[in-house]
């Protein structure tokens, strides 16, 4: 049986999982850099306080193309460090926010149509109103995934999804007033030059309620400091990483909640379809019913789909769709 199993049933949930690693990894290898910049231009000014600037700024990069040029003078000498990390977890707020939402309006369109697919990817945004008695904000979009259902993938793919580590079922109307504090502080940049607004102030409240009323929520502190309308608004590095893992787990939970829309069966299928046609390793499988069984393994493997509860319940659909032969 193969190990690579996916933890994922949306293509488009593997690859923003993937992304937000690699995102990760280039704006902390790009704030490593910086910081040894920052602080060997500081140490060589200090020691040369006579020298001008640009003379400081060929030593340093020489030989290396910049377009537009680096002012060493502002980066290095008058700012100080903690403005630097300000910038970093905005760049990290903008990227995870965009991510999401990108995620959100693929996965939606894939299972809703026309208009549905809009609305639900902004749904997937947004808590429910607790007082309402109809379904409002997530809830909305979830019903109707479930409104008609897919059987099979309830049965044998919801479960594993369900119980991964990342999966916050239990807790996704606190995540999702997590999400929509961080998600204000993003549209008070874009919207706002930076200003806190009085939706911001809002989320923040209904954010520190949850925080205050579960304390162990989450699995390590948000520091969260306190908005004041019209000032800047000030990010904590610390959180912005807490809040990218926050933006994992809406991924995780929100991919197992809407695969078992009907729709996601023909998604299946196209998937499945892709590695099989053609190839007689896949079509033409084992009479052998353990080898049979391995081969269809090692196919879910390479179609990037999670584990089956029964792989015989696997086979036989395939079966059914001439996916696979008998």
């Amino acid at each position: 049986m193969s190990t690579n199993k996916t933890p994922f049933f949306f293509s488009s949930s593997q690859s923003v999982d993937t992304n937000l690693g690699n995102t990760f990894s280039f704006i902390w290898a790009s704030y490593a850099g910086l910081r040894e910049l920052w602080w060997q231009v500081r140490g060589f000014n200090a020691n040369f306080p006579g020298l001008h600037i640009s003379v400081i700024e060929k030593k340093f990069f020489s030989g290396l193309a910049l377009p537009g040029g680096v002012d060493l003078n502002h980066i290095c000498i008058k700012s100080d460090w903690t403005l630097h990390e300000e910038e970093f977890a905005k760049w990290l707020l903008f990227d995870a926010c965009t991510l999401y939402e990108g995620w959100a309006e693929k996965v939606c369109s894939q299972v809703f149509s026309g208009t549905h697919a809009d609305r639900a990817a902004k749904e997937i945004q947004f808590p429910a109103d607790t007082t309402n008695l109809t379904p409002t904000g997530y809830l909305k979009a979830i019903h109707r995934a479930n409104q008609n259902k897919s059987a099979f993938i309830k049965t044998e793919f919801f479960p594993s999804l369900s119980k991964g580590k990342h999966n916050k079922w239990a807790e996704i109307q606190e995540h999702l007033i997590g999400y929509r504090y961080f998600k204000e502080c993003r549209n008070a940049f874009i919207h706002s030059d930076g200003n806190v607004t009085s939706e911001l102030i809002l989320a923040h409240t209904n954010f520190q309620d949850v925080l205050t009323q579960k304390p162990l929520l989450f699995k390590h502190h948000f520091s969260l400091s306190a908005p004041t309308l019209g000032d800047k608004i000030k990010l904590n590095v610390h959180d912005i990483i807490l809040f990218t893992r926050l933006i994992k787990c809406l991924i995780a939970t929100f991919d197992a909640a809407l695969c078992v829309a009907s729709s996601c069966e023909v998604i299946l299928q196209d998937r499945l379809r892709t590695i099989a046609t053609g190839k007689d390793k896949w079509r033409n499988l084992p009479s052998n019913q353990q080898r049979r069984e391995q081969r269809i393994h090692r196919l879910l493997s390479a179609s990037r789909i999670p584990e089956p509860v029964s792989i015989h319940a696997v086979d036989s659909w395939m079966v059914s769709r001439g996916i696979i032969h008998t």
